[in-house]
């Protein structure tokens, strides 16, 4: 049992941490003061602090189960997953490569890569994430790679395989296993970005331990391994995050890899971030390393999986309930029931959001839009509109997740992203149903209405919109920008 596991703190709430300004009574290694916070450190960071994720990530995260020996794996702390992520592939891409990621990914990482030179080079995804095989897959992609057209065969991939942002997927252990057999056959080197990893919904994530198991963290145990577990050639780099955990504000995290690049990553922030904020290492180690403890820490995690999965539960169980839109007409003298389904959802595995399919071919005024001149990305981007201004409702435009332009941005361009981590359970809920009420007007809209919306303060046809109008101000007009509205789902 570690240094950290001793200090035993069964419940995570803390009211206030104080970091004392000297500490001489400790060694070195083990002070956590404003003397040693504040001043210049190690490019590693505070020594205490890594101390601390060394042994959560080793002896917990992968429960003693690294594919290699602990004493050829190392941790870096980093400020943040971007920087970690940025790090990586300025170490180990060069200009002209390409990037395996999932058809669908993290924006900022693509944003991240760009300036080194490095392309993304998009994976099909079905509902258990990145494709092995079929078109489009990952064997397909390797094998199939034309190097005159598109250089060199790409030998990084990038991919977050928990909760994965934006679908919400989880990476089962066969298609992992897969994934990697392929990636070591073709020098591959995996990006692990797993900021979600302790956020999983499955029911497999809430098993109970078996007859005879005993370990230290039920909670942990049953989550799915990391690929560090099947690393057996070392070319896994695993990034973490106290962004989800913590405060994103905090920018702290870490990098888990095999000694070798982990001292090329340490050379790399000894000239540029250099150590993580004083300030930040201070409180997350006072807070982890002496008023939680290991215990503390992990209860604190399992608390936050709880808390996320009653939001999820909620926000699908409304966009359940109001996927179809029930209307009742008249035909020879009969009143007939119909059902349109306005969209589709699979309930996610973890992570923070959900990825909503519109059926925007069962718009009846679908046919009529296109045919004055307009585009399925205008129609989507007019019920953007739309809930922004009537219900002060925003999701995030399923185009900017695609990693490439063609079929990954088209149908990419069919889809919203919902988180419900950012606001309290009650708000979810409001949140949810008044986008589900919003798109159920849109979608009783005619097509000149709906080339209206946003052109004016008045919004055509909308029964809430005076109250829009007062409530929200400035979204009398809607920019298309995330940043300048105020509400989120």
């Amino acid at each position: 049992m570690g240094f950290f596991s001793r200090r035993r703190r069964h419940d995570p709430k803390t009211a206030q941490i104080s970091v004392p300004k000297f500490e001489p009574s400790q060694s070195p290694e083990k002070r956590i003061d404003i003397a040693t916070t504040l001043q210049y450190g190690r490019a590693t960071g505070l020594p205490a602090l890594a101390d601390f994720v060394r042994e959560f990530t080793l002896d917990h995260m992968l429960q003693g189960k690294l594919a290699y020996a602990d004493d050829r794996a190392d941790i870096l702390l980093t400020c943040g997953s971007t920087d970690g992520f940025s790090k990586v592939v300025g170490c180990l891409g060069s200009p002209g490569d390409s990037m395996l990621v999932e058809e669908v990914t993290y924006p900022n990482a693509l944003q991240t890569a760009t300036p080194y030179g490095i392309r993304a080079a998009p994976v099909r995804m079905d509902r258990d994430g990145m494709m092995v095989d079929g078109p489009g897959g990952l064997r397909d992609v390797l094998e199939n790679w034309d190097e005159e057209r598109n250089g060199r065969r790409p030998h990084l991939m990038y991919t977050v395989t928990i909760g994965q942002n934006p679908t919400g997927v989880l990476l089962k252990r066969q298609r992992r296993r897969q994934i990697y057999e392929l990636c070591d056959a073709h020098d591959v080197v995996i990006i692990e970005d797993d900021p979600y990893w302790h956020l999983q919904f499955t029911a497999e994530s809430h098993r109970k331990p078996a007859a005879g198991e005993k370990p230290t963290y039920p909670f942990l145990a049953a989550l799915e391994p990391s690929f560090l577990t099947i690393d057996t050639a070392g070319r896994v780099v695993r990034l973490d995050t106290f962004s989800k955990t913590i405060a994103p504000g905090c920018r702290m995290g870490w990098i888990t890899a095999q000694k070798p690049i982990i001292a090329a990553l340490v050379g790399a922030t000894e000239t540029s971030t250099q150590q993580p904020s004083g300030f930040a290492q201070g409180m997350v180690a006072e807070l982890l390393c002496r008023s939680w403890g290991m215990d503390g820490w992990v209860a604190w995690l399992e608390s936050l999986r709880d808390a996320y999965e009653e939001r999820m539960l909620a926000m699908a169980d409304i966009l359940e309930s109001g996927k179809e839109l029930i209307t009742v007409v008249s035909r020879d003298d009969l009143e007939v029931v119909e059902r349109t389904q306005l969209y589709s959802f699979a309930k996610p595995d973890g992570g923070m959001f959900v990825w909503v399919r519109m059926n925007l071919r069962s718009h009846p005024a679908y046919r009529c839009f296109l045919a004055r001149g307009n585009t399925k990305a205008d129609l989507m981007a007019k019920l953007w509109d739309w809930n922004v201004l009537t219900q002060l409702v925003l999701a995030s435009p399923g185009g900017i997740f695609a990693a490439a332009e063609g079929e990954p941005r088209d149908k990419a361009d069919e889809c919203f992203r919902f988180s419900f981590a950012a606001i309290e359970l009650d708000e979810v809920k409001s949140a949810t149903a008044r986008w589900l009420k919003g798109t159920s007007e849109f979608w009783r809209l005619q097509a000149w209405e709906i080339e209206k919306i946003g052109e004016d303060e008045t919004v055509v046809g909308a029964p809430g919109a005076a109250a829009a109008k007062r409530e929200g101000g400035r979204m009398g007009r809607v920019l298309g920008r995330q940043d300048e509205t105020g509400g989120r789902v």
